[in-house]
């Protein structure tokens, strides 16, 4: 009997980050929502079991649950209806941020091994990054098919993998890129750390082919934050940034991607002014209603009849201090703002920005100080990983809506929320547990002792 509850125990938990699996193919989207479906079932399974979630994710999930809150009053507040909200298309694109914050709340339950989780959600990770990215290095280079790379006219070819856009495919790796260098860093056995130098090098010369350019500035800021919280040192640090320099650089010109990289200094090419004219219209969206904003979903709802030219009279309310879009026209579309701060000022005002941005700095702020307290290898490379990785989604953030993006959302939730869970787990073993209250303690025993 005990075996076999072990086994199902084993199951449960890959079925619980079965997500990770499916972060590369979002041209056949239901994999990826029917695997988070699973996880959820299975957290509310637990959580209806236990009843409690775990301290440590109290204050971060009081906070989601009210930026949670607050977005579906600006939703329906701005006229917009029920039927809407539940439909696949709003959920899919305008709305997609429900869906990509819910495994917060799966991994807050004090029933689970955080560490045993952790170990699958890399060993998954991985596996299928670097599959993909051997299988897009080969089709890159022999250029005999295209399953994975397509050409564009303005950047040539492009490494897609199999989602839709090569901006979500860039971002992915920008922070699996992340994790590899993290557990390379922090390896101690060598032959080890030669596998984990051969997943980081590979998945970066993926990261390069998908010719991303906001993927690239993500990752960089991403590794000098990692860098310099490993090494704590300025020789060393500056050191180690040489050595990756000197390691990148031959790969630029390998893959061609040294013209992209010029392309950003480019202010006249075509993705630089379409960014501007977006920005442009939104600055002046959150100059009309700069405390509540326009209402969750509706910037493009505003634009949907003429894309170029914008009608004051759309508005209603007081211009300046408060208005919204109340008009029954709704368009749903991936299209957005290209930068997530601009698009959560515009639709939810300050309060919904600064409200969200409280959680990222409580969840970064709880990761750092677990990686300074606690000393222990493997968790180091979780905290590392996840505190690196949330810097890399804010620098990302900066060209795309990153913050609501399904494909970076759904890993990124998962292993912040893991990172708080194994926190909350490790102190119990390595400090008194009488800050615990009795369901925590008989909670934690049952994790530890393997469920």
């Amino acid at each position: 009997m005990r075996k076999i509850s072990f086994t199902l125990n084993e199951i449960l938990y890959i079925l619980l980050v079965f997500p990770a699996l499916f972060l590369l193919v979002n041209k056949f989207p239901y994999l990826l929502i029917f695997s988070v479906l699973t996880s959820v079932f299975i957290g509310i399974s637990f959580f209806i079991s236990k009843r409690s979630i775990t301290s440590f994710h109290t204050e971060i999930l009081s906070i989601l649950l009210i930026i949670y809150i607050y977005i579906i009053i600006s939703y329906f507040f701005s006229g917009q209806n029920l039927v809407n909200f539940f439909s696949y298309p709003f959920l899919r694109n305008d709305g997609n941020f429900f869906f990509c914050y819910i495994l917060f709340f799966v991994f807050a339950i004090p029933f689970l091994d955080y560490k045993k989780l952790a170990k699958l959600y890399f060993i998954f990770i991985f596996s299928v990054f670097t599959v993909f990215s051997l299988l897009g290095i080969i089709e890159y280079f022999l250029d005999r098919w295209s399953i994975m790379v397509w050409t564009d006219p303005y950047a040539g070819k492009i490494f897609f993998a199999l989602n839709f856009a090569h901006n979500a495919t860039g971002s992915v790796y920008a922070i699996a890129c992340i994790f590899a260098l993290v557990f390379f860093l922090k390896e101690k056995i060598n032959k080890l750390k030669v596998l984990y130098f051969f997943i980081l090098f590979t998945n970066l010369v993926a990261l390069f082919i998908t010719k991303s350019r906001g993927s690239y500035l993500g990752f960089i800021i991403g590794a000098i934050f990692v860098l310099w919280l490993h090494y704590k040192s300025v020789k060393k640090f500056f050191k180690a940034l040489c050595i990756m320099v000197l390691i990148s650089l031959p790969l630029i010109f390998v893959t061609g991607i040294y013209k992209r990289i010029l392309q950003i200094f480019d202010l006249k090419g075509a993705p630089t002014v379409i960014r501007f004219e977006l920005w442009d219209r939104a600055w002046y969206l959150f100059s009309q209603s700069p405390l509540y904003g326009i209402g969750f979903g509706r910037f493009n709802d505003i634009f949907s009849i003429d894309r170029h030219v914008f009608n004051i009279e759309r508005l209603k309310g007081y211009p300046g201090i408060f208005t919204y879009y109340a008009n029954q026209s709704f368009y749903f579309d991936s299209a957005h703002i290209h930068n997530s701060y601009l698009q959560f000022l515009t639709e939810t005002g300050i309060i919904g920005i600064g409200l969200l941005m409280l959680f990222w700095t409580l969840c970064l702020v709880k990761i750092l100080k677990a990686y300074l307290d606690l000393e222990n290898e493997f968790t180091n490379k979780v905290y590392l990983s996840s505190a690196g990785s949330i810097i890399t989604l804010l620098a990302l953030s900066l060209s795309e809506n990153y913050l609501s993006a399904t494909t970076i959302m759904i890993p990124l939730s998962m292993l912040t929320s893991l990172a708080i869970g194994l926190s909350w787990q490790e102190r119990y073993r390595y400090y008194s547990i009488s800050n615990l209250n009795i369901l925590e303690k008989n909670n934690l025993i049952k994790a530890n002792n393997g469920g």
